[in-house]
């Protein structure tokens, strides 16, 4: 390497976080990397990378996410910045925001889904620093949105 030049840093497979099978974690889960899970969360996740949720996952909770991909099931809503693919077996009970959506035959989704521009309002999983009931900004936003007629 010569003097001046910077190394490249880029995503190895190390620095893929894991969540195996039979794993059960209660509370938010929040990461820099990628993030494949097989177990099971209970609450919300956040990672500044590519989630993907195998199809044994199940999270119960919000999801936001650079990159989304979904085999299991997710009882909650859904913000990816880039991409979310519903694979066959993938189940979704909530509302969903991404800049584009991919949707395999077989795919269920209970909710509503926004597709276009996400940078409106993606700070929304930021706990709202106001008394508001135990609401996070996304579900005071749904509920603003609700109220909206188009």
């Amino acid at each position: 390497m010569f003097k001046g030049e910077k190394k490249v840093k880029q995503e190895s497979p190390d620095r893929l976080n894991r969540l195996v099978s039979g794993t059960k974690l209660t509370g938010d889960l929040s990461t820099n990397s990628s993030l494949r899970i097989d177990g099971e969360v209970e609450g919300s996740v956040v990672c500044n990378g590519k989630l993907v949720l195998g199809a044994d996952g199940v999270i119960t909770g919000n999801i936001h996410a650079t990159e989304v991909e979904l085999d299991g099931t997710v009882e909650g809503n859904i913000v990816a910045e880039t991409l979310l693919s519903l694979h066959q077996t993938a189940v979704v009970k909530g509302d969903i925001r991404t800049g584009r959506l991919m949707i395999e035959d077989g795919a269920q989704i209970e909710g509503n889904i926004q597709t276009g521009d996400t940078s409106k309002g993606l700070k929304t999983f930021k706990k709202n620093k106001r008394k508001s009931g135990g609401k996070d900004d996304l579900n005071l936003e749904q509920e603003k949105m609700a109220d909206t007629v188009y």
